[in-house]
C-alpha cells in the first residue's frame, strides 16, 4: 500500500517537474515567465530538501550533494534578480532545471 502512495508521489512530482520546466523554457511573456521561475526554483529547493531529508543520516556526502542541488536554485534566484539582460535570466532558467532534474534523476535512481 505504501509503496503504491510512493509511485503515485514520484509521478506527480515527475510530471510538475516536466510541465513546469517545459512551460518555463516555452513562454514568452516576461511576467508570467518570471512567475514560473520563481515558483520552479521553489520546487526546486523542496524536492532537494526532500531528496537530502530520505537519505539516511549518516550518508554526509550524498546528503551534500542534495542541498549543493537545492543551492544551484539559490543562486539562480541571486541571479535572476541580479540580471540585466535576458542571457543572464536564462542562465538562471538553467541552473533552476539543472538543479530540478538532478533533483528528480537522484530521487529515482537511489
Amino acid at each position: 500500500m505504501a509503496l503504491g502512495l510512493y509511485m503515485i508521489l514520484f509521478v506527480a512530482m515527475s510530471t510538475i517537474s516536466i510541465l513546469g520546466l517545459l512551460l518555463l523554457f516555452l513562454v514568452k511573456s516576461p511576467g508570467v515567465k518570471r512567475i514560473l521561475f520563481c515558483i520552479m526554483a521553489i520546487w526546486g529547493m523542496g524536492v532537494a530538501a526532500m531528496h537530502a531529508s530520505s537519505l539516511p543520516s549518516n550518508w554526509i556526502g550524498a546528503q551534500l550533494f542534495a542541498w549543493g542541488l537545492g543551492f544551484l536554485n539559490v543562486a539562480g534566484i541571486v541571479l535572476y534578480v541580479k540580471a540585466k539582460n535576458d542571457s543572464a535570466r536564462q542562465i538562471a532558467c538553467i541552473l533552476a532545471a539543472v538543479s530540478i532534474v538532478g533533483g528528480i534523476l537522484k530521487l529515482f535512481v537511489l
